[in-house]
């Protein structure tokens, strides 16, 4: 049986992470939230996470805090699972809204796309033009 992943050491708290499970972005945002109430550093032992978690006020239940810290874990790492799944739909809502916004920005951009499209056929038009005097002079 492996050891406890939440040690209570003399005044502070050492909880060890599965970094497969969880992310470093995981751990910023927890310890964010928790700035207020401890101090808290982070190091790695081989695939975990090492956070240290130290009071900043004498009356602090270490375990309490550090059972908070875990429940912040899997609310955040929820929380950037589903983000991620659905960044494509953000993305698109998000565009939706601004172009309905402003419709204008629709015609830029379509034109600028247009633009972009005849800049690419003309350079390769020239390229083309290029490789059949080059083919005539030798």
């Amino acid at each position: 049986m492996s050891k406890p992943k939440i040690e209570i050491k003399e005044g502070y708290v050492e909880l060890r992470v599965n970094s497969e499970l969880y992310s470093k972005e995981v751990l910023f945002a927890v310890g964010y939230h928790f700035l207020d109430k401890i101090y808290i550093l982070l190091d790695k032992d081989g695939e975990e996470i090492i956070v240290y978690i130290y009071p900043q006020k004498k009356d602090i239940d270490l375990e309490k805090t550090a059972l908070e810290f875990c429940n912040e874990m899997m609310s955040y790492g929820h929380y950037f699972s589903r983000l991620q799944n659905n960044a494509e739909a953000v993305k698109s809502l998000m565009q939706r809204a601004l172009f309905s916004a402003a419709p204008s920005l629709v015609q830029e951009a379509e034109e600028q796309e247009i633009e972009d499209l005849i800049r690419e056929l003309e350079a390769e038009e020239e390229e083309e033009e290029s490789n059949e005097s080059s083919d005539k002079a030798a």
